[in-house]
């Protein structure tokens, strides 16, 4: 009689809580992703109830089960009424490759928590045994790159990639850890669970950021404020609080994109920046072969993508950036990271969205260098005299034949493919000061090279600056005639001279070729 009344209250529980939980929504959720696009080292799409995995109900008469609607759910409240509950579903072991990085993925709802960072956990085991208790196992949490969301629907999001790296090839139990209370208890579904390698993104690639970081991370270096999702659809930062400014450095960082098939790419983003203080050392953008995760400094290898000057436009409105080449990163596989810095005396914001990587050249701007943290890929070379060009955070590239030195001095730029190029244009901002003005535009000129610098030609600088002031000039545009179009070996070069009588100083920088 004990055994039948026991069966009865159990299969009461179950119906209960069947109703309960299918009758919380009206239409089935919709899912982020499907099972069925890649290899994965384990997969369960619970599409047939707990599949491999296992349910242990530690505290509380509800349980985790599957669904008609094809998902596993687990919720503590039964017609609205909230019971006390610590429900684990456990994976079977799975064995994570030791040459890669392993990452957790799964669509979810979660709904009606009182605090999801302490009723909703993930954790991992290396010591569990399936034929003992399951707490007598040692479980770690590991966490989502974005905290999970209490939702205010129905429909499933993705919990993004969650690293496995600690555990690279070891053999591991999964486990989904449900806590309610009588006061309040939420709903958790989950569907389309994978395990996989951490794979390279390929192009085109696009994150928009209109509703989650997608795959990438933000990571807080310093400072109390971070990379957050505006309501409105992108990504913000700012070290400003009204009223104070505070300091931070603070990264937002893709997922590695592969590029090794590539012969050219490039990237284009809408952007807004306001408020520096110093904005080509505060907003600027970086990538590296070598970064997985974590801290950006647990690697060495970050270099600086060069990027067409930032500003304040005045305004809030997002426009899209200058097309940026990312010849620099072809042949490889890179994460490409924005990197922000505010201070305490200073704390601009910058907003992001449309992120957008894809094959090809540049169709706006070939080449910039603006001379903003070092000559860059330009290379010195002397003719005569010892004087050489310098760098200046202040002026950019400076050449001066100080005390009135003779020198004949070149600053070469790095070989620019112009293939398949049917116009393109030079141009620069410069000063001269302290020369004999009659002879500026001897010795000051401009000189162009199709043949990787074998041979020069001299080119036109349409406009000179006064030539006894600092007052920075646009050159105007220097127009490549078309035998230099279509190579894939041109340079462009800056000749100064000077003598004994007449020694002026240059000042160059945010040199551009565009169409």
């Amino acid at each position: 009689m004990k055994t039948k009344n026991i069966l009865y209250f159990s299969m009461a529980v179950l119906s209960l809580s069947l109703i309960a939980c299918d009758s919380l929504i009206e239409i089935a959720p919709i899912p982020s992703q499907k099972v069925n696009s890649e290899k994965y080292t384990f997969s369960e799409t619970f599409e047939n109830g707990l599949g491999t995995f296992t349910q242990y109900n530690d505290s509380g008469k509800q349980i985790w089960m599957g669904s008609k609607y094809k998902y596993i759910s687990m919720s503590g409240s039964i017609d609205n009424v909230p019971y006390a509950n610590e429900d684990w579903l456990i994976s079977p072991a799975i064995i994570l490759p030791a040459g890669n990085t392993s990452v957790i993925a799964f669509d979810y709802v979660t709904r009606g928590f009182a605090n999801l960072a302490t009723d909703v956990t993930m954790m991992v085991s290396e010591d569990y045994n399936p034929d003992s208790l399951f707490k007598k196992a040692t479980w770690k949490a590991i966490n989502t790159i974005d905290p999970l969301i209490n939702s205010a629907s129905w429909n499933m999001s993705n919990s993004g990639d969650i690293s496995l790296k600690a555990f690279m090839g070891k053999k591991v139990n999964i486990a989904f850890k449900y806590v309610s209370n009588n006061t309040q208890a939420g709903t958790w579904q989950i569907k389309n669970f994978v395990v996989k390698d951490r794979v390279p993104v390929t192009l085109p690639y696009s994150e928009p950021f209109l509703s989650s970081k997608g795959k990438f991370v933000a990571i807080n270096v310093s400072g109390s404020q971070v990379w957050t999702l505006d309501s409105h659809g992108y990504m913000n930062m700012s070290g400003y609080v009204s009223p104070t400014n505070f300091a931070n450095e603070d990264w937002l960082i893709s997922p590695k994109i592969d590029f090794t098939k590539l012969s050219h790419a490039k990237l284009t983003f809408d952007q807004v920046t306001r408020y520096f203080g110093t904005i080509k050392t505060e907003a600027t953008l970086w990538y590296s072969e070598q970064y997985d995760e974590g801290l950006p400094n647990t690697v060495t290898d970050w270099k600086q993508l060069k990027t067409y000057p930032f500003s304040d436009p005045g305004n809030w409105t997002l426009t899209t950036s200058h097309e940026l080449t990312l010849d620099s990163c072809v042949g490889k596989k890179v994460s490409i990271a924005f990197k922000y810095i505010s201070t305490a005396a200073k704390a601009g914001t910058w907003e992001l969205k449309n992120f957008n990587v894809q094959e090809g050249v540049p169709s706006d701007i070939y080449f910039y260098e603006g001379f903003n943290e070092s000559l860059g890929g330009f290379t010195q070379v002397n003719i005569k005299g010892t004087t050489k060009w310098t760098f200046s955070s202040s002026y950019g590239a400076v050449m001066s034949g100080t005390a009135k030195l003779e020198n004949e001095s070149w600053l070469i730029s790095p070989v620019i493919n112009l293939t398949g190029r049917t116009s393109a244009k030079i141009s620069f901002d410069n000063a001269i000061n302290f020369g004999v003005v009659a002879n500026m535009k001897t010795n000051h000129s401009m000189w162009l090279s199709a043949d990787n610098g074998t041979t020069w030609e001299p080119a036109v600088i349409p406009i000179y600056p006064a030539g006894n002031n600092w007052t920075f000039v646009n050159s105007g545009d220097v127009v490549i005639p078309d035998k230099y179009l279509g190579v894939s070996t041109f340079k462009f070069a800056f000749k100064y001279l000077s003598t004994t009588t007449d020694a002026a100083t240059w000042e160059i920088k945010n040199v551009v070729i565009k169409p």
